[in-house]
């Protein structure tokens, strides 16, 4: 009888459960393996783009039809089959030595699960902190010698698509990337895509993106079509609402495209390592099928679905049986800080009026599916400034942000190790300090699921960047602010969804509010973006800059009116309903007004100010301007911020 599985699952981290005797098996652990940045990408982040290039991979848009052909195959030679079949003991011989050998942990109860998929039970076991032990020694030696006798057995067997599907799995397993690459191209395979398929897996797994691409692309192509239906359908990784807006839109096939270039984690590398990630997930489970894996029970369609969604474990452990039982479980943990990549349905459609930008926000619930990429531990989010200001025919946008200091961990964690602390323990004639990591930081505009703006530069930790991009009018795109310290494999990005409407000549509008550092008065906005402040959290009795255009005057002579205030953010219900009431009175506002006459020729007008917030205490509050004219309807820009 198969042994019951639960599959165990919180947000970014994935837990595989099985139970079984512990007379016939044990748990396995995994040491997840760490990439080295490659100086081919470090060279390719600053390379300039066109505005119409970036990342773009449609696998939607690769045909649905390719050749077929039945080939009548013969049987192959006896000495073939008996070579296969002794590559398929040595594998199951080395799964259950890595059973054996599983670090052991205390067991636990069973949870109610948050998702089941065929035989697995999904759920969450928050243990956000966990980390993956070292894994044993017989377990590498172990694999080491599969490997060997692998390695014999495909010269016997070339053509053997299993025993290469092991290889490369193995060599990846354990950190051999180059050794992977190179059977990867001397495959052989009479069918092609599966070589290019590995290929593609192990180049995204050296963080060689853009090549991957190309391999997978190849396969693809090569692939009989109802694999390739498979591997291109997003139905495993999509969840309801996403699914709904894909078929929703009359071009269903761009709409898909547009996802996945939106879930790029990070446009500051290149390639889009999201869909060589889907990409090479399928070719791990294609690999894994007809395999002895580490829970010793047949691999299906569950197993694949669940690789597909959130990625193979980096490590498995085993409990110890209960004090009068036999039955002990096995567990299979995922990247305690893997995400959810796509983006939530309210980024990619134009909202209601006056309600943008929306931000791109990470939910809490239980993920439709998780990713993590190779050259990352962690991202965060990134606490930015991002304008608006129309020209002809365009929007120039513009953002201000901190670059993070190697210590300010993504997610508030001050405790990672920084891997150069290794090498200063070291005891050396003359040391010095090591220097600080570069921050590569980026600017970039997404419309219609085309990168139009991809703006690059390298800041020193701690110091401010600012960045601005003309882009083309468009109904809606996807912003990114993006900062990634490759050194210390963190990286932050603040992404919003937010509109770039054409702006008629004449007709009365504002830009976006933007905060400015402390004194400045900008009088272009070239100058205005030297001046602006990185982010919206101020000291307590700070002077605030604060600045915006006006759209529309100069066609005659009218008199124009400003209104400047303050407002507190997140008053609680009770407290609203005393200001209704009476019964509590409503907090003084802080105002300012003025009234000036308007240009005497066409042209954005550039208005800046000083706000003395010495009167406001720590709190979220937001800074409202009003500006209004004799005939014309009044116009509101405002700006939330934080007074620490």
């Amino acid at each position: 009888m198969e042994p019951a599985v639960v599959v165990r699952i919180h947000p970014g981290q994935l837990l595989h459960r099985v139970t079984g005797r512990a007379t016939r098996a044990a748990s396995l652990s995994h040491q997840a393996t760490r990439m080295n940045f490659p100086a081919h990408l470090a060279a390719a982040l600053l390379t300039a783009q066109t505005v119409a290039g970036g990342p773009t991979v449609h696998p939607a848009a690769f045909p649905q039809t390719t050749r077929t052909a039945t080939v009548e195959q013969a049987a192959p030679p006896a000495d073939s089959v008996r070579s296969h079949r002794h590559a398929r003991t040595l594998q199951t011989r080395f799964e259950r030595l890595r059973l054996r050998n599983l670090p052991r942990i205390p067991g636990s109860d069973s949870q109610e699960c948050d998702e089941i998929i065929g035989r697995l039970c999904i759920f969450d076991d928050g243990d956000d902190d966990w980390t993956p032990k070292p894994e044993p020694a017989p377990i590498v030696d172990g694999r080491n010698e599969l490997l060997a006798d692998l390695d014999s057995l495909a010269s016997i067997i070339p053509g053997d698509h299993w025993v290469l599907g092991q290889r490369i799995r193995y060599l990846a397993e354990a950190g051999r990337l180059a050794e992977a690459e190179a059977v990867a191209r001397r495959c052989g395979l009479p069918g092609a895509w599966r070589c290019d398929a590995y290929l593609g897996f192990v180049l995204h797994h050296q963080t060689d993106f853009v090549q991957s691409e190309a391999a997978f692309r190849r396969a693809l192509e090569e692939m009989p079509a109802d694999v390739r239906e498979d591997w291109t359908s997003p139905g495993l990784v999509l969840g309801r609402e996403l699914r709904r807006w894909v078929s929703a839109q009359l071009d269903s096939a761009a709409a898909l495209a547009r996802l996945w270039t939106l879930a790029d984690p990070l446009f500051l590398a290149g390639g889009n390592d999201r869909w060589t990630g889907h990409m090479s997930r399928w070719s791990y489970a294609m690999s894994a099928e007809r395999a002895t894996n580490p829970y010793d029970i047949n691999w299906g369609k569950d197993f694949t679905e669940v690789a597909v969604r959130y990625g193979w474990p980096i490590a498995w452990e085993r409990s110890w049986p209960r004090i009068g039982q036999t039955r002990f479980s096995v567990t299979g943990r995922d990247v305690p800080t893997a995400f959810r990549a796509f983006p939530p349905r309210e980024v990619l459609d134009r909202g209601p009026p006056g309600e943008e930008p929306v931000i791109w926000e990470e939910k809490e619930d239980h993920p439709r599916a998780a990713y993590l990429p190779p050259y990352l531990d962690s991202l965060g989010a990134l606490d930015a400034q991002v304008g608006r200001f129309w020209r002809s025919g365009r929007v120039i946008v513009v953002g201000a942000w901190r670059a993070p200091e190697a210590g300010d961990m993504p997610d508030g964690r001050d405790d990672i190790e920084d891997p150069r602390d290794s090498a200063s323990r070291v005891q050396i004639t003359d040391a010095r300090a090591p220097a600080p990591s570069p921050v590569l930081s980026g600017l970039f505009v997404e419309q219609g699921g085309t990168l139009t703006a991809a703006e690059r530069t390298i800041a020193e930790p701690g110091s401010t960047v600012r960045l601005s991009a003309r882009v083309p009018w468009a109904d809606w795109g996807t912003l990114s602010l993006e900062t990634w310290t490759p050194d210390l494999r963190t990286a932050r990005r603040h992404r919003a969804g937010m509109g770039f409407p054409q702006l008629p000549f004449g007709l009365f509008a504002v830009s976006d509010l933007v905060f400015l550092e402390a004194g400045e008065e900008p009088s272009n906005l070239e100058e205005l973006v030297g001046a602006l402040r990185p982010g919206s959290e101020v000291e307590a009795g700070e002077t605030l800059g604060v600045a915006l255009e006006v759209y529309g005057l100069g066609t005659r002579r009218e008199a124009v009116q400003f209104s400047v205030r303050v407002e507190e953010r997140g008053e609680g219900f009770l407290r609203r309903m005393g200001y209704r009431l009476g019964i509590l009175d409503p907090p003084d506002e802080a105002s300012i007004d003025w009234r000036e006459e308007g240009p005497e020729s066409p042209g954005p007008l550039l208005r800046t100010l000083q706000v003395d917030l010495s009167g406001l205490g720590p709190g979220d509050y937001a800074l409202v301007v009003e500006v209004s004219a004799p005939g014309r309807a009044t116009l509101k820009a405002q700006r939330a911020f934080t007074v620490r």
